[in-house]
């Protein structure tokens, strides 16, 4: 059997036993069925490009998680800043959810999420958009579960103090 083979024959196992997973992690990045249907694409397309390079040094779950993390943020960064932000908030319960035409300007929007360093505003996505137990994000980042916890703590009450300041605390 050929590596080209081989590797074809590994990507249909992954595919199949994680296809679910990588679903519903994507569907948390992007809203509309298009962007979900078009960004589960892009995953699976990296998965096979890079099947082949994966070393065996985590799980394939993991490393799947963040492809599938890594893939989903890049095409975020596509999407509007302001529209991104809202539906952040709003998944954190701070604000409304509104998908209606906005007059204020984008700065006021953001920031909240902007006053986070990257380590927090990651922990505080994964736990309080995605779910994640302090574990779990713990293992994915690589940190003891105690940083986690301080990381989210501070993360909650700066976006919260930025909230108030701004009078947009529900």
């Amino acid at each position: 059997m050929t590596e080209r083979a081989v590797v074809q024959q590994d990507f249909n196992g992954v595919y199949f036993a994680h296809k679910d997973k990588v679903w519903r992690l994507v569907s948390r990045y992007a809203h509309s069925k298009h962007d979900r249907e078009d960004l589960f694409q892009e995953v699976w397309l990296r998965v096979h490009q890079s099947l082949a390079k994966f070393r065996g040094e985590s799980e394939v779950s993991t490393w799947l998680y963040r492809l599938t993390v890594n893939t989903s943020l890049s095409f975020l960064k596509k999407q509007s800043r302001q529209q991104r932000i809202r539906q952040v908030l709003a998944g954190l319960r701070f604000i409304e959810h509104d998908d209606g035409p906005r007059d204020e300007p984008d700065t006021a929007v953001m920031e909240p999420l902007k006053k986070l360093n990257p380590r927090q505003r990651i922990i505080l996505l994964m736990s309080d958009v995605e779910e994640k137990k302090l574990e779990e994000i713990g293992k994915l980042l690589d940190l003891p579960v105690g940083t986690v916890k301080s990381n989210l703590f501070r993360a909650r009450e700066i976006v919260r103090k930025e909230l108030e300041k701004n009078d947009r605390l529900q």
